[in-house]
């Protein structure tokens, strides 16, 4: 299990399960968590050298297209277009493409948020930088808490 949050607020950005090449003997992560509470993450937009998808769906179990009002914001490309997301979506954001940031705006009901990321097809170690000048030398450890709570 891991909880993150901001240290500004404490508010919580994730709540779930982060699984991977650890516990996977993969080169493959996936989170997976249950969202209770509209959030505004403080990652800026960057890009990656590795392919992800982020997924959003209801918790409706005899409907998952049932996204029960809820809205996500998040930021694509360099002029940073915004999309509003209002049923059950996945995302596909290929090397090198900018995102981010993420907000869950409304939250009705809780909604499940997915996201995976892949090993770099090229077999070089995954990298992760700021897209903007103004944003060089961010570090998620500076404005988010960690807490990984070990399986039993």
């Amino acid at each position: 299990h891991t909880r993150m949050t901001m240290k500004k607020d404490n508010s919580v950005i994730f709540n779930g399960l982060f699984v991977g090449k650890q516990q996977l003997g993969y080169d493959f992560t996936i989170g997976h968590q249950i969202v209770t509470k509209p959030f505004v993450g403080d990652n800026p937009p960057h890009i990656h050298n590795f392919q992800e998808f982020l997924a959003w769906y209801g918790t409706n179990p005899d409907d998952p297209l049932d996204f029960g009002g809820s809205e996500v914001v998040f930021y694509l490309g360099e002029e940073l277009e915004k999309h509003v997301i209002t049923k059950p979506t996945m995302i596909s954001l290929p090397p090198g493409l900018v995102h981010c940031p993420l907000e869950i705006t409304k939250i009705v009901r809780p909604i499940i948020q997915i996201e995976m990321m892949l090993a770099p097809a090229d077999g070089s170690a995954p990298t992760r930088e700021p897209y903007f000048a103004k944003d060089k030398g961010f570090k998620p450890q500076d404005v988010m808490n960690f807490k990984v709570t070990p399986q039993k």
